[in-house]
């Protein structure tokens, strides 16, 4: 989604490989359309790294000038709303409580607007597959 409104190019995620030379040529396409910028995001544990990725692209030489960005935790998630901070109290809260009462091997999440336990079991053998 943050690449959708970024306006990214070209998103490296670990659950689909992109040959470097693909990613050289849909930012040279950009840049011969007439594109002022392009942005390349790489998400942690992407296939290639960063180091990787802009040596290519300087090497390369597809026409944009290549500079990096490494983002923190708060700007990739922004400053947290007070939703937010009630709810990590409440999730928070609930699992000291489990952890009391001896529960082990659960995870707790909101569903619907209750807190609820899961079991790590149940969680991990579900596999959502990413829509490339």
């Amino acid at each position: 989604m943050a690449a959708i409104a970024g306006g990214a190019e070209v998103v490296l995620i670990p659950e689909k490989e992109i040959a470097l030379e693909e990613v050289a040529e849909i930012l040279e396409q950009a840049y011969i359309k007439g594109k002022a910028h392009a942005l390349v995001v790489i998400a942690e544990g992407a296939k290639c790294k960063t180091s990787e990725v802009v040596a290519y692209l300087q090497k390369e030489e597809i026409g944009f000038e290549v500079r990096t960005t490494i983002l923190g935790h708060v700007q990739r998630g922004g400053s947290p709303s007070a939703f937010d901070r009630l709810l990590a109290t409440r999730l928070g809260a609930s699992a000291v409580q489990k952890l009391a009462k001896g529960v082990r091997g659960m995870m707790v999440g909101l569903i619907g607007n209750k807190i609820k336990t899961t079991s790590l079991e149940q969680v991990t053998e579900r596999r959502k597959e990413l829509d490339t």
